[in-house]
């Protein structure tokens, strides 16, 4: 269905702007969806971005199909990926928001690398994601019990406790965390954030 939707917008625009732009090169991927094909289609379009955003519009739509193509490609060759490889593309599915693909690349190399620390923090941010709470938190907990000086998974564990309204608990792992604070984290957490998260959390717990 979601297909057939994508091909309709495809036909009505080629149509609507058949005198402002050159579906050829697209029509040419689209039928013969090699890599050759869709630079020499993107090119074009880079070429006739105007005003009218048309070309960007369509762009978004080849880059979408580019990319649907390449994780085809993970996927049915699954088992030729290294460790690594296998990480970062549960990665992009998180990213993508493929939850339920990812985590199960997640619990598949906690089986097989059970003292890897990363595995286990993303397994825990798409179980939070999923309001999967007492699980997320368990996995995160995972994180850290590998790695003790991993910060990122304390900053996960926290905000994983204050939604479960464990909010003692919480700011005892924010500050177990802050211990370990020049550590480099996988991802961007900000002074704000944290502090942030802590003024919460102490206003939190004065409610309570």
């Amino acid at each position: 269905m979601k297909k057939l939707l994508i091909l309709l917008f495809i036909v009505l625009i080629t149509i609507c702007f058949a005198g402002q732009h050159d579906y050829v090169e697209f029509n040419e991927y689209r039928e013969n969806p090699t890599y050759e094909n869709f630079l020499k289609a993107a090119d074009g379009y880079q070429e006739q971005v105007d005003s009218t955003y048309t070309s960007n519009l369509m762009l978004a739509y080849l880059y979408k199909m580019q990319l649907d193509l390449e994780i085809k490609v993970l996927k049915e060759n699954y088992d030729s990926l290294t460790t690594r490889t296998k990480f970062s593309y549960a990665n992009l599915l998180l990213e993508l928001g493929k939850l339920d693909e990812s985590i199960v690349i997640y619990e598949k190399l906690n089986i097989d690398f059970p003292k890897w620390s990363c595995p286990w923090r993303h397994k825990g941010e798409v179980l939070m994601k999923q309001n999967k709470l007492a699980k997320a938190e368990t996995a995160t907990l995972m994180a850290i019990e590998t790695r003790k000086d991993h910060f990122d998974a304390y900053i996960q564990l926290t905000h994983i406790q204050k939604d479960m309204k464990k909010y003692k608990e919480a700011l005892k792992s924010l500050n177990k965390g802050l211990s370990y604070y020049s550590s480099d984290p996988e991802e961007e957490i900000t002074d704000e954030e944290v502090i942030k998260l802590k003024l919460e959390l102490n206003e939190l717990l004065k409610k309570k």
